[in-house]
This record gives C-alpha cells, sequence and structure tokens, in this order.
C-alpha cells in the first residue's frame, strides 16, 4: 500500500510537466461558465416603453407586470422613459396612432436576431394578455400547475450540463498528456523496470486523474452555488455520479496517450472528445427535448446519462429511469478499465 500510495504521490508531482495543460482543464471550465452567464438570456427583461399618455398604453403596462411564471420571476420589467428613439438603450416602445387605431410601434438598437426574438415575444406576450381581458369569458383560460415548488434559473441547468464536461475535460486531457510525455521523455522505460507491478502503475494513474477531475467539477459546482445561491441536495452522491465518467475519460486519455505517444494529436483527442461528448450529451437541453437523431446519438455519450442523474439532484425530477443510466455509466467504467488495461500491457510488451 505504501508503494501505490508513493505512485501517487509521484503522479501529482508530474503536474510541474504539464502546467498549461493542467490550467485549460482544470480552470478554462470554471472561467467558460462565469463568462457565459453573464450572457445567457435571463428570464426578466428591461423593456423600455416611452411613458404612455393613453388609457390602451396604461393597460399595456398593466399587462406586462402580470405576465411571469407562477413560481419563478417576471417575464417583463417595464421601464417608462421620456424618449421615442433607443439612442442608448436596445429597444423602446411607443403608443402611436396608426390608421385610427392605438398601435405598439417597436423600435430596436444595434442587437442581434436572438435578442430581437426575445424583446418581440415579450410584445406579443403582453398584446395577448390585452386580447384576453377584452374577450372576458370567451377567453382561453389556461391553468398552470408548476411541478417544482420554485423557478430554477436557466444558469442553473447550463452549469449542471457542464459537470460531466468539467469532469471528463480534466481526466481525459492530462492523462492523454502525462502519457504521451513518457514516451517523448523516454521514462516509459522506468516504469517498465520497476519492482511495482504495472496494474499498480496503471491505477495509480487512474486514481489521481479521477481526483484531478472531481477537484475541477467542484470548482464548477462552487462557481454555480455562488453565482445562483442554489445548491443540489446529496452534493456526495454528485460526485459519485461524476466518478465513472472521471473514469472513462481518464482511461480515454491513456489510451489515447499510448497509441498515439505525442503530447499534441493525443491533447487535442481529448479535447474534441470532450466537448464533442458535452454538445451531444445534454449540454443546453436534455435530448429527450430534441428527439430523433439527436437522441439516439446522445446515447453513446457518458454525459448523457450523468445528466439524468444529476437532474434529480437539482431539480427533484426524473426524466429516464435513473438505475439504467446508473448501469450504462458503471458497466462502460469497468469496461474502459478492462480496456485500457489491455493496451497498456501491450504497449509495455511493445517496448
Amino acid at each position: 500500500m505504501r508503494r501505490f500510495l508513493l505512485l501517487i504521490l509521484n503522479e501529482f508531482k508530474l503536474a510541474r510537466t504539464a502546467i498549461p495543460i493542467h490550467i485549460v482543464a482544470m480552470i478554462e471550465p470554471v472561467v467558460m461558465y462565469v463568462l457565459l452567464t453573464v450572457i445567457l438570456v435571463h428570464p426578466t427583461f428591461d423593456v423600455h416603453v416611452t411613458r404612455p399618455t393613453t388609457e390602451i398604453g396604461q393597460a399595456l403596462i398593466a399587462a406586462m407586470r402580470e405576465i411571469g411564471s407562477p413560481i419563478g420571476l417576471p417575464y417583463i420589467h417595464p421601464v417608462l422613459v421620456n424618449i421615442t428613439e433607443p439612442r442608448d438603450v436596445r429597444q423602446v416602445i411607443t403608443i402611436e396612432e396608426q390608421n385610427g387605431r392605438a398601435t405598439a410601434v417597436q423600435r430596436y438598437n444595434l442587437i442581434d436576431n436572438n435578442l430581437v426574438k426575445n424583446y418581440r415575444n415579450r410584445l406579443t406576450a403582453a398584446a395577448l394578455r390585452l386580447w384576453d381581458m377584452e374577450l372576458g369569458n370567451r377567453a382561453v383560460t389556461i391553468v398552470e400547475r408548476p411541478t417544482l415548488p420554485r423557478d430554477i434559473p436557466y444558469n442553473v441547468y447550463f452549469g449542471m450540463a457542464m459537470l460531466p464536461l468539467t469532469a471528463f475535460l480534466a481526466a481525459v486531457t492530462i492523462g492523454s498528456v502525462l502519457t504521451a510525455q513518457e514516451f517523448e521523455l523516454h521514462t516509459i522505460l522506468e516504469y517498465r523496470l520497476a519492482t511495482a507491478p504495472l496494474e499498480w502503475v496503471l491505477a495509480a494513474r487512474l486514481t489521481r486523474l479521477v481526483l484531478s477531475a472531481l477537484i475541477a467539477a467542484g470548482a464548477l459546482l462552487l462557481a454555480i452555488g455562488q453565482i445562483n445561491n442554489y445548491w443540489p441536495t446529496a452534493i456526495g452522491l454528485v460526485g459519485l455520479i461524476l466518478l465513472p465518467v472521471a473514469i472513462i475519460a481518464g482511461c480515454l486519455g491513456i489510451i489515447a496517450g499510448l497509441l498515439l505517444r505525442r503530447t499534441l494529436p493525443a491533447f487535442l483527442v481529448g479535447l474534441v472528445s470532450s466537448f464533442v461528448a458535452w454538445i451531444l450529451g445534454d449540454a443546453f437541453k436534455p435530448a429527450v427535448g430534441f428527439g430523433g437523431w439527436y437522441e439516439i446519438v446522445s446515447r453513446f455519450t457518458p454525459n448523457t446519462y450523468a445528466v439524468e442523474l444529476l437532474l434529480p439532484r437539482f431539480y427533484g425530477i426524473e426524466i429516464h429511469a435513473t438505475p439504467v443510466a446508473a448501469l450504462v455509466l458503471s458497466l462502460a467504467a469497468v469496461g474502459m478499465i478492462t480496456l485500457t488495461t489491455l493496451v497498456y500491457r501491450r504497449r509495455f510488451a511493445a517496448q
């Protein structure tokens, strides 16, 4: 056991040979999440409206204030202004008389198509609320029954879906680079001459990669909680869910390093595989919501199953049977360990 602990300690000392890779692998996801939370669309939009002077204008403002989630934030935050042109704001709505009818005119500043869509949707929602009020008893009544006690910001889901990415990225990139360096620096011969069994050397590296992945994911989880003031239930269980993801990624990184034996190609394999698995694996919303080929392809990534297991911890709901997802991840981790051991032995025998 003491020899095994020394092997793990040596693995952590090897971080000095690849400091930039460790920064990219363990810090970049947190920085990426923090930056994206600034530009991601929030539920509440500040909608600038020229101060109304008519009853219909005041009714429109009242309708805007009524629209929102019954368990969350309002959809619109009307801001009354004395301007009619959006020189210093993103958009402004004015109530004008056109062809004898009061018309809401929405003028935009320099914004992208996505923001135009969101602002237009909010004006449409307010107009529909006014229409429902005019219809009275003839209006269609929609009864909303929330499944959650309170609305959860999208930033929480986005961060939750990045947790498997973070664990995967840290394990696969660090594993691929450290393993490839052994061939470039010829230090793999030292492992071959060591008295420790090859399985111990491999187990020490995989243990170090898993610990690094969980540390990186823990940093992201801390950022999610601090930014959104929202924490999952059973944080320890979150780490347990990410454990097989880290094992799969660590094994993939070691295999890439063993086969390619060059730092840059091995690193690129890890980097590309991480983001492909993230994009295809419920990155922006559950794949079941897309359906079709996207949902089918997503079943071949560990991220999809990890997100399905994380959802009950963050949202208290299940979209698929969690025992099935746990079984798939566990079997995939065992399979990758077996494959990595075989490749490791063969590569050592070839030296």
